[in-house]
């Protein structure tokens, strides 16, 4: 290897770096809810800090059985054919989304709070 090579190598390497500490501060924020959708809608969005198991039917006999727990998110069963779904892992922070896309399903985080009441107030002191 000639020095000019090793050098384009650094600077992939630390381009590639960049780009890893850039995603996760940008993305990789405090989480607080889960978001699941199917075809891009909402079915369910619910607190991460509350440990539950959803499952999620749809008219076509998919099932989806999503667990929350200490604080993360992973996709416990599907039948799904291929399965991959399962083996994305738990999921802490909204840098990453566990998908099934034979199901078309995604699971993700985010930061914003859930709104139970559906209205801006929060407390009415008088």
């Amino acid at each position: 290897m000639k020095k000019r090579d090793i050098l384009i190598i650094g600077a992939l390497l630390l381009a590639a770096l960049a780009l890893y500490l850039f995603a996760q501060a940008s993305f990789g924020g405090e989480a607080s809810t889960v978001v699941v959708t199917v075809d891009g809608e909402v079915v369910l969005r619910k607190p991460l800090a509350v440990n539950d198991t959803y499952e999620i039917r749809q008219d076509d006999g998919s099932v989806n059985v999503i667990v929350v727990e200490n604080g993360s998110v992973y996709m416990k069963e599907a039948n799904c054919r291929d399965g991959l779904c399962i083996h994305q892992g738990k999921m802490r922070s909204a840098a990453k989304t566990i998908v099934c896309l034979p199901h078309r399903l995604t699971v993700s985080l985010t930061g914003e709070p859930i709104d139970t009441q559906n209205d801006d107030l929060d407390v009415i002191i008088s």
